[in-house]
């Protein structure tokens, strides 16, 4: 089994979602009256899982099969929604309707190349219905490059029996080498998987210029799904924009 079969089956267990979270999901709905939602990089279905429910039309996907295939047994009662295998490139291709909101949380944004990026976000502006909103989750990378950051806190399940170690090993500011130890039990015993993957950081005001210039306005920065000030001390990212 690799490291993404693993950390699927283990995904809500360490990535649940919080009811700071959920309520912005809620406000969001409220706001625009959605109709239709669209989940970039959508993990295990768990954040359309509102939207499904309330009867909007969704649509999600992963480039991880492992993920989408639980995400499609998350949802299959919900015949609004539907799940693919895909990337952000693949975006114009899922989504040939106008949206009302568009979702790219867990700092999946990172994955690709800065260019990769202002693509994604033009092509998510486009795929927006008028004055459509898009809200988006990083890590705030100004502040781990800063403070020299190596390592964030380990995440575990609320039982203790899973746990995520992240380390971060800086190339240079435009690349990090995200190395992942994952340990958690199965039925032979203890597990560990372990994982390495190049993100490429996006700052604050590069994020906001990269926002504007794809065709976004009101561009609000939070530090957490709370909706708390964002700084310079921030852990992250939190970005609601409106389509222009």
């Amino acid at each position: 089994m690799g490291f993404y079969a693993d950390i699927s089956a283990v995904y809500d267990d360490l990535f649940p979602v919080s009811a700071a979270q959920l309520s912005l999901l809620n406000s969001l709905h409220e706001e625009t009256g959605s109709g239709s939602v669209v989940d970039c990089g959508c993990g295990s279905g768990a954040q359309l899982l509102p939207f499904a429910v309330s009867g909007a039309e969704c649509l999600g996907f992963d480039p991880d099969p492992s993920l989408v295939a639980i995400a499609r047994e998350k949802l299959a009662s919900w015949p609004n929604a539907r799940i693919e295998e895909g990337g952000f490139a693949d975006l114009p291709r899922l989504a040939a309707r106008a949206h009302d909101i568009l979702l790219c949380l867990g700092n999946s944004l990172v994955h690709v190349s800065s260019e990769q990026v202002g693509r994604f976000l033009a092509d998510s502006a486009r795929v927006l219905s008028p004055q459509g909103r898009m809200l988006l989750q990083i890590l705030n990378y100004e502040r781990l490059l800063r403070d020299g950051v190596e390592e964030l806190p380990p995440i575990r399940s609320s039982d203790g029996s899973v746990e995520l170690r992240r380390h971060y090993k800086w190339e240079d500011r435009r690349k990090v080498l995200f190395r992942t130890t994952l340990k958690f039990s199965a039925v032979e015993g203890l597990r560990v998987a372990c994982n390495e993957v190049p993100l490429y950081p996006i700052y604050p005001e590069e994020l906001e210029k990269m926002m504007k210039t794809a065709g976004f306005e009101d561009i609000r920065f939070f530090g957490d799904f709370s909706r708390s000030v964002f700084c310079a001390d921030s852990e992250a990212i939190v970005c609601l924009a409106r389509k222009t």
